[in-house]
């Protein structure tokens, strides 16, 4: 039997997902079990493979779980933050960025920029 696929894992439930992964789990014991008195099983990787995209799906399921669930809310898990640099973590908003002081607007009004007219 070749190693399961993502696809066809994918379209599972979580119930599914977890019995598959308890089989394989029984399997791979059997397995290691059966290695002892026959060296090279190469079936075993396969299994191993298996029981990591199995685990895999059942953790982005999860994930996407969760994303659904802060969708639209003020505040995310940290986990579920975009990484992107410190540096741009800390950096100002737009918002933040785009507002002047009162003296500012004061100067603005006072003296706006000049506008000069170039002659041919």
């Amino acid at each position: 039997m070749a190693g399961v696929k993502n696809y066809e894992l994918r379209t599972k439930s979580k119930e599914q997902l977890e019995s598959r992964l308890i089989d394989l789990k029984k399997e791979l014991a059997e397995l290691q079990v059966a290695k002892l008195s026959k060296p090279s099983l190469p079936r075993i990787n396969t299994v191993r493979k298996s029981i990591a995209r199995v685990l895999t799906i059942i953790n982005e399921q999860q994930r996407a779980a969760v994303r659904e669930l802060y969708k639209g809310k003020k505040y995310q898990p940290k986990d579920l933050r975009s990484k992107k640099t410190r540096a741009l973590r800390r950096a100002l908003t737009k918002s933040e960025a785009s507002k002047i002081t009162e003296k500012q607007k004061k100067k603005q009004i006072a003296f706006p920029q000049r506008k000069f007219a170039i002659k041919h």
